[in-house]
């Protein structure tokens, strides 16, 4: 008892500073006799394989993989992509006449120098017969108002759209013998077999574990049984005692040995009571059902 009481306290104590171990555990219900129901084999089964932790993770696995195998396809297949892009750019600047060169027409304009100082050199040569005109000075080159301010026209022009631009097109992606997405398929199938084999072992174990809980669940209950009707018997045999004790063909020894044997059945069918609850335990285990037999429920945050 004491050591029973032990165990039960070291399940539901938080350490060993609990006052918990200080305080004596005393049992007030009563032992149930009655014998739970005893599920077939199929529909223990049945629970198993839908309620086995290992089995559920399995099935993650194998999702996992499946995913795995469709990328791999699909990246060994021809890609095509449609690409488009759209932007917007705040032109603006401020003027600076005395540094303020057009790069394009930079060049025009030196030899438009050029040209004109050996006119006006050919202009003063005595004996000549005419008088060359230089090349008249290009107009100037106006900018729009929007193009000329500062930070704030930058801003404006931004804002306003007036400057974007935008650009569409398709990408062709042609994987010629793509050997690393045929080393990740065929990775990606030896693991989905590695995956498949492995349940099956599972199976197969979790059919050996419940056959083996419930063949103990059934001798458990076949022991319980024999203990009761043990029980009765010595619950009879202990009033018929008794009744021989009142009408004195008996002696106060063999009424006293009566109820030391119906003392013993009923601890023998409490004992047969605890080896049934915990076979019925560890069937559920075995099923997978142990929370939802127990109303047990879990939730996550």
């Amino acid at each position: 008892m004491n050591r029973a009481e032990n165990n039960l306290k070291n399940l539901i104590a938080e350490d060993r500073t609990s006052q918990v171990w200080g305080v004596a555990i005393v049992p007030t219900d009563t032992v149930d006799l009655q014998r739970p129901p005893v599920a077939t084999l199929e529909d223990a089964m049945s629970a198993a394989l839908k309620g086995r932790p290992e089995l559920q993770q399995s099935d993650v696995l194998t999702a996992i993989n499946e995913l795995d195998q469709r990328l791999a396809r699909e990246q060994s297949k021809p890609q095509v992509d449609l690409i488009g892009s759209y932007g917007a750019v705040g032109l603006a600047g401020a003027l600076d006449p005395a540094r303020a060169v057009n790069p394009f027409s930079a060049a025009s304009e030196l030899q438009r120098q050029t040209i004109n100082q050996i006119i006006t050199t050919l202009n003063g040569l005595p004996g000549g017969n005419s008088q060359i005109a230089p090349l008249p000075q290009p107009a100037a080159q106006t900018l729009p108002p929007e193009l000329v301010g500062g930070y704030g026209q930058s801003l404006a022009n931004l804002a306003a759209n007036r400057y974007n631009n935008f650009r569409v097109g398709v990408q062709l992606n042609l994987p010629l013998r793509n050997r690393t997405a045929e080393a990740q398929l065929g990775r990606s199938l030896v693991e989905g077999e590695r995956i498949r084999t492995q349940r099956a072992q599972l199976e197969q174990l979790i059919e050996v574990d419940v056959r083996n809980t419930l063949q103990v669940t059934r001798t458990a209950e076949s022991r319980l049984r024999a203990a009761s009707v043990a029980r009765q018997a010595a619950e009879q045999q202990y009033a018929s005692e008794l009744r021989k004790f009142d009408a004195g063909q008996s002696t106060f020894f063999l009424v006293l040995e009566r109820q030391t044997s119906l003392a013993a059945a009923r601890g023998n069918e409490l004992r047969a009571q605890v080896e049934l609850n915990k076979s019925i335990a560890e069937l559920q285990r075995a099923t997978g059902n142990s929370l939802e037999a127990n109303r047990v429920r879990v939730s996550v945050r």
